[in-house]
C-alpha cells in the first residue's frame, strides 16, 4: 500500500494584525506531470513575499533533490534563499519562517522542513483515538538546544525575544533577518539561524491520516492534540477538507485571545492498495 494522492486545503484568516504576512504556495501536484508535491508556509514579519517566489525552486533545482538527498537539498535550499535575500535586500529588519512538507507519489515517505514556529503535526490514528505527532520543531528563545547555541553566540536576550537596536523577535531560526546574523551582530556570529531543522517520516498506510500545517496563530490558541481531534471530528460530520481547514481557521481568529493572523494547510492522505508497475 503506497500513497496515491492528497486531498488538501488552505485556508488564511486575518487577525488582529493591521495586514496579512502569512503566505503560501504548492509546486508539483499528483494530478499533473511531476510525481511530487511541495507544500510550503511563511509566517513573515518583513521578507514573506520574496521567499514565495523562490524556495520552492531552490529545493526542486538543488543537485542534492536529483540525487534523492532531500533533507540536504532542504538544508542547502535554505541557505541559498538566505543568502538571496541578503543580496537583495541587504541588512534588513525583515524576515519569515519557513515550514515545507514533501510527499511522492507510491511512497510511504514524506520529508519536513522548517526555521521558525509554523508548525507541522501528524494526524495518526491508535485504536479509537487520532493522535498527534510534531513532525517539525519550534524555534524559541526558551528552548534548551537554541539557547545554548544563542549563549555560545553571545545573543542578547530580554524576556524570551533576542534584542537589537529598534528590533526584538521570539524565534531563534528564519530567513532574513539579519541584523540577527554575522556580520551585523556584536559577537559576528549568527544569533538567527537560517539551517532549517529536517524530519523523515515513515508513514503507515490508514493509520496516519493527514497533516496539518498551520501558522502559530492557530497553535498560539490551540495545542497539537485539540486540533487533530478537532479534524477527526470534523471528517465524522462528512465536511471536506476545504470545510476542515474553513473550521479551524475561523475558531482561531474568533478565540477570547488577541489574534494573530492564521493560515491552515490541511492535507489528507490517499492511499492505494497495489502500487501500479
Amino acid at each position: 500500500m503506497s500513497l496515491a494522492d492528497l486531498k488538501y486545503a488552505v485556508v488564511r484568516r486575518q487577525g488582529d494584525r493591521d495586514t496579512q504576512m502569512d503566505r503560501f504556495n504548492i509546486h508539483g501536484s499528483f494530478v499533473k506531470e511531476k510525481d511530487h508535491a511541495l507544500f510550503l508556509l511563511y509566517d513573515g514579519h518583513g521578507d514573506e513575499r520574496f521567499s514565495k517566489d523562490h524556495l520552492a525552486n531552490l529545493i526542486e533545482n538543488d543537485i542534492e533533490f536529483t540525487a534523492k538527498n532531500y533533507e540536504k537539498a532542504f538544508i542547502n535550499a535554505f541557505k541559498n534563499e538566505d543568502e538571496l535575500l541578503k543580496l537583495t535586500f541587504g541588512q534588513t529588519f525583515g524576515g519569515t519562517t519557513a515550514t515545507v512538507a514533501l510527499f511522492f507519489k507510491f511512497s510511504n515517505v514524506c520529508y519536513v522542513a522548517n526555521v521558525g514556529d509554523s508548525t507541522a503535526v501528524l494526524g495518526s490514528v491508535s485504536g479509537s483515538k487520532t493522535e498527534a505527532i510534531p513532525v517539525s520543531y519550534d524555534d524559541k528563545v526558551n528552548d534548551f538546544r537554541e539557547f545554548s547555541r544563542l549563549a555560545s553566540a553571545s545573543a542578547k536576550i530580554r524576556r524570551g525575544r533576542l534584542i537589537r537596536p529598534g528590533h526584538s523577535v521570539n524565534m531563534t531560526r528564519a530567513l532574513g533577518d539579519f541584523d540577527f546574523k554575522a556580520p551585523f551582530t556584536p559577537s559576528g556570529k549568527d544569533w538567527i539561524s537560517s539551517t532549517p531543522h529536517t524530519f523523515k517520516i515513515n508513514l503507515t498506510p490508514y493509520e496516519d491520516e493527514f497533516l496539518i500545517m498551520a501558522s502559530d496563530g492557530l497553535w498560539n490558541v490551540y495545542d497539537d492534540q485539540t486540533v487533530v481531534e478537532s479534524v477527526a471530528k470534523s471528517l465524522e460530520c462528512g465536511y471536506d477538507v476545504y470545510k476542515i481547514a474553513s473550521v479551524l481557521a475561523d475558531a482561531a481568529v474568533n478565540s477570547a485571545k488577541p489574534s494573530d493572523n492564521v493560515t491552515v494547510m490541511v492535507i489528507f492522505f490517499v492511499w492505494d492498495k497495489v502500487k501500479p508497475f
